[in-house]
């Protein structure tokens, strides 16, 4: 199929108006119904339920999140959930109760055990020593069965993780590798908290290649405390030059009143508004001079990328775990915080350990808040995510898959999309609404005109800003 976007892509004309205009709170839609829409009352019980229905289809594969949250330090731009300890024998009575909560859903889950992702997240997977990543993967393979072509990746912290870790994974079987990194720049990184050489880096992504990892991925994070265009480009240019398969360029969420921690930046000189997109906008030129190719709204990905023909082929996917192309289906979550989208509902386990192993100890799903979608929830994600992952709603695909017409179904969406129309970032034919060039940079933008929850007078949920 030829390509629908050039390799090569110009320079945006994303003007300060068009900053100021647009730029503001709004969701990721990691998932939709966005998660301050879920419900407490969501628990064990209709956690159940999703499974009973998710098992009804045996020969569809799943995908598989487990959190490990465990860091040695706190780094102050995180707003992941993590335990901060030194004490190394703490993930040995963590990973006792993860063990019978993968157990438990497995048995719920039968005879559905076919795995086509698996993702360790954290905190630093790497925190584990060898030993306990070998435990974490057998019971995995013990109750499951990895499809020959499933991508098995981690997180890795280049600061802690060994040879002999990376190897052992590599061992069992994980293909993908992504590595934080984040800023290079020394004066940002002690802003941070997160004090990470250029060597370090290097040293892993070498090893990693050496190993015969499939891939390596590297996330940036723009809007940080300290960060300048020149310590910026410096860093976006070793990164090139480390030439990583794909890349991940995240916007920095500033939220001290949820991330407390956070407080601590507060008073850092901090690029916002047109100083922190034009480090974005930086970022993606030079990303694309030098041969890679943009993917979503933040990420970039090689030619020869896989994510690069599922862009061509307009069969890109998004979840929890970032732009894939394993199809749009199921995924459990294990560990503290983990997050599963399964059996037409999503669910949240226990944020914190000790309420975490208080549920399995009384035989509970550690379910701590969730949602059963309705079937206007789901018309809504899928057409939120063709636009976020594929920039591209084609009215006859929505026609077939729901039985509705864009037309008479989003006619009040339709009127709300006026301005961005109007400011060239949608194009719509008589098949498709297209997301263009320019208005990808406000996709999120664009998809909070088909967000439902927005529409209520009483939404007033905090997120982090568009841009």
């Amino acid at each position: 199929m030829a390509s629908i976007l050039s390799s090569v892509v110009p320079p945006l004309d994303v003007t300060r108006d068009l900053l100021l205009k647009h730029d503001k709170p709004g969701p990721r839609y990691t998932s939709y119904p966005t998660a301050p829409e879920w419900d407490e009352s969501f628990g064990d019980t209709q956690y159940r339920e999703a499974l009973a229905r998710a098992a009804q289809a045996p020969e569809d594969p799943l995908s598989i999140y487990v959190h490990l949250p465990f860091c040695y330090e706190r780094c102050l731009f995180c707003g992941c959930n993590v335990v901060i300890s030194k004490r190394h024998e703490v993930s040995d009575k963590y990973l006792e109760y993860l063990f019978r909560e993968i157990k438990m859903a497995a048995a719920a889950l039968a005879p559905r055990r076919t795995v086509k992702q698996l993702h360790w997240g954290g905190g630093t997977p790497t925190y584990l020593d060898v030993g306990q990543i070998r435990q974490l993967f057998g019971v995995l393979a013990e109750q499951f069965s990895f499809a020959p072509d499933a991508e098995i990746a981690l997180e890795v912290d280049p600061r802690i993780t060994t040879h002999e870790q990376l190897s052992t994974l590599r061992e069992l079987g994980f293909n993908r590798i992504s590595m934080g990194v984040q800023d290079l720049d020394p004066k940002v990184q002690t802003a941070i908290g997160r004090e990470q050489t250029e060597d370090e880096t290097r040293r892993i992504f070498t090893w990693c290649r050496e190993l015969g990892f499939l891939g390596v991925n590297i996330d940036l994070i723009y809007g940080l405390p300290e960060q300048s265009p020149a310590g910026w480009e410096n860093t976006i240019r070793a990164v090139i030059d480390i030439h990583p398969d794909r890349l991940a360029v995240y916007s920095y969420a500033h939220l001290p009143n949820m991330i407390k921690h956070q407080k601590k930046l507060e008073g850092m000189p901090r690029p916002v508004g047109p100083e922190k997109y034009d480090l974005f906008a930086l970022a993606r030129r030079l990303f694309l001079e030098h041969g890679y190719r943009a993917i979503g709204m933040d990420h970039f990905a090689l030619p020869t990328d896989e994510l690069s023909a599922a862009l061509d082929e307009r069969r890109l996917h998004r979840n929890f775990m970032g732009y894939t192309v394993v199809p749009g289906g199921d995924m459990i979550g294990f560990g503290t915080s983990a997050i599963g989208e399964i059996g037409g509902a999503y669910a949240q386990n226990e944020k914190r350990p000790v309420l975490y192993y208080h549920a399995l100890d009384e035989g509970r799903f550690p379910t701590m808040t969730g949602i059963t979608l309705t079937e206007d929830d789901t018309i809504r994600r899928w057409t939120i995510r063709q636009l976020m992952c594929n920039f591209y709603l084609e009215f006859r695909e929505l026609e077939r898959r729901f039985g509705v017409t864009y037309d008479d179904y989003f006619q009040a969406e339709e009127q709300d999309l006026g301005p961005f129309y109007r400011d060239h970032f949608l194009e719509r034919t008589p098949e498709a609404l297209r997301v263009l060039p320019l208005g990808q940079v406000f996709v999120r933008n664009v998809c909070m005109v088909f967000d439902a929850y927005l529409r209520k007078p009483e939404s007033h949920r905090q997120f982090s800003r568009t841009v």
